[in-house]
């Protein structure tokens, strides 16, 4: 493994110095325009080394710049080259939002990144993407969601037998490995309607791959030059070809296996009339599925255990509120769950898995008094407006750098503050397709878990957080718990 991946920092490195003249000509060439405070940085480079390696601390150093040079709500950097401009107001961002989906798109280095790994609705720009998106949506919506209410049922119990099971023989439970394996047998069970069994087996395979997916993914972003394009040894460089490749063997297996199964994504996009999925649109489109649906609820749902282990009396205000919830539990009895609700709402708020986004003009635009020309790529810096911005303090309180589920809570129950409240499933038109089925898996699991068990005092040093495209605890979170 150790030379493998020397092999593979040599080659980077000597791809490296081939294209690196060319890409600071294309740099120094590029035509002048009105600027907003810069992040200080190195020559072409720009703020790119700040980021660390494979761009880990970009959430962070994002949040850290808006606060040192977005006085106006925007300011700009350099990574590799490419002036990227980030907004980080909601007056500033509303302006970029209000363009999708059509005159600000996914940037380039986001579409190359995903070159032979990913491809499918969250990709997908203009006209392929309302057809996508069309299509998938009735798989997704509120009446749809009703049928999936059994299998979810099913494996949330299969989850809470594996919780106690671990308790018993460990007295503690490894939450980052058990929930995205959970999880994933969730989205193939509403897929295909039979999971893989992986959380009753601890089978890690396909989450393995989903993981190396999205590290490639992140890397190959921030890369000044797009390595994994070279002939012959560009596959080599990272992990991300070979997961995706199994991925989606795994996914058309799966599909042949379970022809004919009725109350399934699978079957509902086979039985529509007229325009319909190819195989080869299928397959892309339930690996971006799978790969979003797995990583991101699992890892919203280990913040808020890391949260809920750091206040023994979030602890008792929820289990007071769920300690009579029958077997099934419908999205509407999840409703009516405040405190439950809180504190999903406020995990998403404080570390959602998506905590920025990236556009690019295909117009220019007018922020802060100056001319965004077309082309620019653009960070909407979600988080931090989640933390800073003034219309939801009135709503929620000052307070919003520190996590506080109760600030949810109001007289005539959950607070309302559209749009943040939705923010971290995204915006507008591209908001998070799965977004429903997100939202009552995480619910819950929350409300079932803390039904079954108590959490002892989080002791270890605070929680600090990585990007690997998407938000994710810098280590484990192991919890010691104990059933009630």
């Amino acid at each position: 493994m150790a030379l493998a991946l020397e092999e593979r920092s040599k080659l980077l490195a000597a791809a490296g110095v081939a294209v690196s003249s060319l890409l600071a000509l294309r740099w120094l060439l590029k035509p002048k325009v009105d600027h907003f405070r810069t992040v200080p940085g190195v020559f072409f480079l720009g703020a790119l080394p700040q980021l660390g390696p494979g761009a880990i601390y970009f959430s962070e150093k994002v949040d850290e710049w808006a606060r040192d040079y977005g006085e106006e709500g925007v300011f700009e950097m350099v990574l590799a080259g490419t002036r990227v401009v980030a907004v980080c107001s909601w007056q500033m961002m509303s302006k970029v939002v209000d363009l999708r989906p059509f005159k600000a798109t996914k940037p380039p280095s986001l579409q190359h990144g995903a070159y032979d790994m990913v491809e499918g609705v969250f990709f997908s720009e203009g006209d392929l993407w309302k057809r996508e998106r069309r299509l998938l949506s009735p798989a997704f919506n509120a009446k749809s969601l009703l049928g999936y209410v059994p299998s979810v049922t099913e494996l949330t119990q299969t989850l809470l037998d594996q919780l106690a099971a671990d308790a018993r023989n460990s007295g503690q439970v490894n939450f980052t490995e058990l929930l995205p394996l959970y999880t994933a047998d969730v989205l193939c069970r509403a897929a295909f309607g039979s999971d893989l069994g992986m959380l009753k087996n601890r089978t890690r395979g396909l989450v393995e791959d989903v993981k190396s997916i999205f590290s490639a993914l992140n890397k190959r972003t921030f890369f000044p030059f797009p390595y994994w394009k070279l002939p012959f040894i560009g596959r080599l460089m990272d992990e991300g070809y070979g997961a995706s490749q199994r991925l989606g063997a795994k996914m058309m297996k799966l599909m042949q296996e379970q022809a004919g199964q009725g109350n399934t994504v699978v079957e509902k996009l086979r039985q529509l009339e007229g325009d319909t999925f190819t195989q080869e649109e299928l397959v892309g489109n339930l690996k971006v599925l799978f790969m979003a649906g797995t990583d991101t609820t699992s890892l919203a749902l280990s913040w808020a255990f890391y949260f809920l282990a750091c206040d023994e009396e979030l602890q008792q205000s929820i289990f007071e509120e769920v300690k009579n919830l029958p077997a099934e539990v419908s999205p509407s009895q999840l409703d009516g769950l405040l405190m439950v609700n809180a504190m999903w709402l406020e995990t998403l708020r404080f570390k959602g898995p998506a905590p920025f986004d990236v556009t690019q003009l295909q117009a220019p635009l007018e922020l802060a008094g100056r001319t965004v020309p077309a082309g620019t790529e653009v960070i909407n810096c979600y988080r931090y407006v989640l933390r800073t911005e003034p219309a939801l303090k009135a709503k929620l309180g000052e307070d919003l750098d520190v996590f506080r589920a109760q600030r949810w809570l109001g007289p005539e129950g959950i607070v309302k503050c559209p749009p943040f409240d939705s923010l971290a499933f995204g915006s507008s038109s591209r908001v998070c397709l799965g977004r429903q089925l997100a939202d009552y898996e995480g619910r819950l699991v929350l409300a079932k878990v803390m039904q079954n068990f108590g959490f002892e005092k989080w002791s270890k040093a605070p929680m600090k957080e990585l990007t690997q495209f998407v938000l994710v605890p810098a280590e484990d979170v192991v919890i010691s718990l104990k059933p009630r």
